[in-house]
């Protein structure tokens, strides 16, 4: 996979940066870059993890990542238990 998907160049820098679907729903927050996919975490105590792939982002802009899925899709296909 290329490594500069959507001009990201520094996935690291990443981590601690708000994702959000196509429908403009915040998914949470990232908490760790893997080599394919982003974790994405919500809630404080016990919180919701999501694995979304790097192939799904839309654009990073403004300190936001933006993916192409809306977040009923987010929720059913990349809700991780």
């Amino acid at each position: 996979m290329e490594d500069t998907i959507k001009g990201i160049t520094d996935w690291e820098g990443l981590v601690n940066k708000p994702l959000l679907t196509s429908d403009g729903t915040e998914v949470g927050i990232i908490s760790a870059v893997q080599p394919e996919k982003l974790v994405i975490s919500h809630g404080p105590i016990t919180p919701d993890k999501y694995i979304i792939p790097k192939s799904s982002i839309k654009m990073f802009k403004d300190g936001v990542v933006y993916i192409h899925e809306n977040f009923k899709a987010v929720d059913k296909n990349y809700k991780f238990e």
